[in-house]
């Protein structure tokens, strides 16, 4: 099970498996702020599966320093947050792709500038063509996330999403 880490000052740190969480919360370094309902039982102990901790003392992260980004697939969906460029539907990661607005038959290059995530049958209609060839409109142009700061406030956004459903 996945446990979310949050630095001293609730800002988004990233997981780690429950084993990673109990052994903070116990080592002292981090606090329990929701659980998971499972029970975990030893012969001593009972306690329940960490779902959020928080860090004791504030971890200070570089992101001003961070400004490259590596290209992947899941980076692309992450700074498109996971909704189809031309149909303007989010979508689960399993029923996006990728779409290179200059198709690779035509020495479209797989870069930030000229992919786009893209539902399958979005990109079935559009084909081997360009978009104003296939009449279709970009809900926004492809560009290369400004740094670690915005695949991090996506990335947060999500995890906000996740907690809602799992709080209410």
């Amino acid at each position: 099970m996945r446990c979310l880490v949050l630095n001293h000052d609730f800002t988004f740190l990233g997981f780690t498996d429950y084993r990673g969480a109990i052994c903070a919360s116990y080592t002292g370094k981090a606090v329990v702020m929701e659980e998971y309902d499972r029970i975990l039982r030893s012969p001593s102990v009972s306690m329940r599966v960490p779902a959020v901790i928080r860090l004791r003392h504030l971890v200070k992260v570089a992101y001003q320093k961070l400004t490259y980004v590596s290209y992947t697939k899941r980076n692309v969906h992450l700074r498109d947050s996971y909704i189809c460029q031309y149909c303007n539907e989010k979508k689960i990661p399993a029923k996006l792709g990728i779409d290179h607005v200059i198709p690779e038959s035509r020495n479209g290059l797989d870069t930030w500038e000229n992919t786009v995530s893209c539902c399958h049958p979005c990109n079935s209609d559009k084909g081997g063509r360009t978009p104003a060839e296939a009449g279709m409109r970009l809900i926004r142009l492809p560009h290369k996330p400004r740094g670690f700061r915005e695949i991090i406030k996506i990335r947060a956004g999500e995890i906000h999403d996740l907690w809602m459903k799992y709080l209410y």
